[in-house]
């Protein structure tokens, strides 16, 4: 399987991983059927036809000290369902990346380890050292809280660092 591919399927029928290329490329995103599109990315204003598809925004950029966690919630709820759901940023290697880290984690029940690394065996992926760090707390939250993640309140959710964290080595 080609790592560095535009887009990849994550989970069969379900769930695809991938870069802005993919995100435009609407003939491709039609034949897939997919119908959700999820974009993590600074840029605003740039829309979908909402005939053709549901899409949702999150404003955020890739730097280590950015807040993803408080997404998390708002995130595993748009991609859960029946409709078929592409997550994209602008390399499909670490905002994205980190949210579909963070969906496996939640609906399979896995841990941050696992779930890092099943997404990375079918893509390239990097998410940057905070967002790891957030996804080890998050892998933390499910175990308390059941796997439910409805008992979480993720917009009171912090992340505050004075310096970048070291990277997790799985």
């Amino acid at each position: 399987m080609e790592r560095y591919q535009d887009i990849h399927e994550i989970i069969k029928d379900f769930l695809w991983l991938g870069n802005f290329k993919a995100a435009i490329n609407l003939e491709d995103l039609k034949n897939k059927g997919i119908k959700k599109i999820l974009s993590l990315w600074e840029i605003s204003g740039f829309e979908y036809d909402s005939e053709e598809f549901i899409h949702k925004t999150i404003a955020i950029n890739d730097n280590y000290d950015q807040n993803i966690i408080q997404y998390f919630g708002e995130c595993l709820n748009f991609i859960k369902g029946k409709d078929k759901v592409f997550v994209h940023c602008m390399a499909g290697a670490s905002r994205s990346a980190s949210i579909v880290i963070a969906y496996i984690m939640w609906s399979q029940k896995k841990t941050f380890s696992e779930a890092y690394n099943f997404v990375k065996s079918i893509r390239s992926i990097f998410p940057n050292s905070g967002f790891q760090h957030q996804l080890k707390n998050f892998e933390e939250l499910l175990v308390e809280n059941d796997y439910k993640i409805d008992n979480i309140n993720f917009k009171d959710l912090k992340w505050e660092v004075d310096s970048e964290p070291k990277y997790i080595y799985l």
